[in-house]
Formats: C-alpha cells, sequence, structure tokens
C-alpha cells in the first residue's frame, strides 16, 4: 500500500495503465459554484481525488455558492468566511446619491445638458 494512503493524504501523481514505470501528474477536477445573493460564478479547483463540496465561498460577496453539478454526500461543507464588518464598496454614483438630492441632481443635469446644447460643453473627444 502506498505512503499517501497510509498517512491519508492524496495522492499528486498516478502510475499509467499502459506504462506502470510512468508517473503522470493528476489534473484537478474544475468545479463551478454559482452566488444566489451576486449571481456570480466562482470556479474551485479541487484536487482529482478530492470530494465535491456542496457550498464554496463566492469569490465576490463571500457567501456560499452552491455547487453546479451533483456534489458527493460524503464531501464535508466548507466553511464560509465570517461577514466582514467593512460595508461593501459604494459606486460614484452611490456616493453621488449620498451628497445630492434628486432635485438638486435634477438642475445640475439640466444646467449641463444646456451648456451641451449652446455648444459651450463638448460631448466627448473630437474625432481625429
Amino acid at each position: 500500500m502506498p505512503a499517501a494512503t497510509l498517512t491519508g493524504t492524496m495522492p499528486h501523481r498516478a502510475v499509467t495503465s499502459e506504462n506502470p514505470d510512468r508517473v503522470v501528474p493528476l489534473a484537478p477536477r474544475i468545479v463551478e459554484y454559482l452566488c444566489g445573493q451576486c449571481e456570480l460564478t466562482t470556479t474551485a479547483r479541487l484536487h482529482a481525488q478530492a470530494p465535491i463540496p456542496q457550498l464554496w465561498p463566492c469569490r465576490r460577496c463571500r457567501a456560499g455558492a452552491e455547487c453546479t453539478v451533483e456534489p458527493d454526500e460524503s464531501a464535508e461543507l466548507i466553511s464560509l468566511p465570517v461577514a466582514s464588518k467593512t460595508p461593501p464598496r459604494k459606486s460614484h454614483w452611490e456616493h453621488v446619491r449620498d451628497h445630492r438630492t434628486d432635485a438638486e441632481l435634477e438642475r445640475l443635469l439640466d444646467k449641463r445638458l444646456a451648456l451641451l446644447h449652446a455648444g459651450k460643453l463638448h460631448a466627448g473627444p473630437s474625432p481625429s
């Protein structure tokens, strides 16, 4: 019996059946997980002989993403990280909305459109 089996670790190489003297590395198993919160697919590279867990942390929001293939029943659940205490990053638009009311934004938009229509404001880079 190989030493890897005795210690409980999984081997990283295997012997081919065609040529027992040739040892080849085991290819990782690629498994996809779909997050229910942000609907982002996270790809996990697992050991070829490792069981497939039902949940995996989402790479964006760190919530539990569900396996898209049939998971192994014997697999232990991956422990999900504790939710961070820092709030998620705000977009530029969210920061603008924090500092201005809708009425202020409407007035600002009307002024900018008036300048654009009067030719005093450029719409973008000039064509070459």
